[in-house]
């Protein structure tokens, strides 16, 4: 129990890995750990697609703008959001369900929480990692290349080692920011003050002063750099999310 807690109470994300490669057994009980998260109604609507070959870590290196670790990190696991196993398998669905925005989130919640489940048993057995969402840069090329059926989309990549760095904490948003009582409280600006200072400071010292911004800032830059309405059209062409 006290290493799961610490496991959760410490994480960070890991980008540097020691040329130690990941056993069978290793894999097969992060994949299983996936398996093993809840899912809406027991949907199950996601997949994983390891990614072993060069050629295609490569092309994720280039999609998510030059993310070494894609190339160097010993496992990397592809998570898609997956309807076309229900359009196939489920009995007596009219399919325009399998459309509407509703078993959309379904399949996104499932492989977000199936991914967190793998990490988390990875990171239990030693291991490190980090996840990237910088591959939605041009989700049509990796429907293509990896012959994606429609209603499956790909979301994000876990990559995972044997850590070879150790990084700090990142600071996280005040309790009450994010954990409300009753209904949604709007009224943030004191304690969104004060993380804003946090995250500059921890931004300076890991930069060594190269770098001064707040949360407010930072993260509305980011947003602005990676705005991929394109994602919503691929999607949309794939029969996600249309009705």
């Amino acid at each position: 129990m006290d290493q799961g807690i610490d496991v959760l109470l410490n994480h960070t994300s890991i980008r540097k890995y020691k040329d130690l490669p990941i056993d069978q057994k290793t894999k097969e009980i992060i994949i299983k750990s996936s398996q093993m998260a809840p899912s809406s109604s027991h949907f199950q609507a996601y997949t994983m697609i390891e990614i072993q070959n060069k050629e295609l870590r490569k092309m994720f290196f280039d999609i998510s703008g030059g993310q070494r670790w894609i190339e160097t990190a010993p496992l990397v696991i592809l998570y898609c959001a997956d309807l076309n196993r229900a359009e196939q398998y489920f009995e007596g669905v009219d399919r325009k369900v399998l459309s509407n925005l509703e078993s959309y989130t379904v399949a996104v919640a499932d492989a977000a929480i199936a991914m967190q489940k793998g990490f988390l048993a990875a990171q239990m057995m030693g291991l490190g990692g980090v996840v990237v969402g910088g591959i939605r840069n041009d989700v049509k090329t990796i429907c293509e290349r990896l012959k994606l059926p429609p209603k499956v989309a790909p979301l994000f990549l876990l990559c995972l080692g044997y850590p070879d760095e150790t990084v700090g904490l990142k600071p996280r948003l005040p309790v009450e920011a994010v954990c409300h009582i009753d209904g949604y409280n709007n009224d943030q600006d004191a304690s969104i003050h004060v993380y804003n200072e946090q995250v500059r400071q921890y931004y300076l010292e890991r930069s060594g002063g190269k770098i001064s911004e707040d949360w407010s800032q930072r993260c509305g830059r980011l947003l602005m750099a990676k705005t991929r309405y394109e994602v919503g059209n691929v999607f949309r062409e794939k029969g996600l999310a249309t009705e």
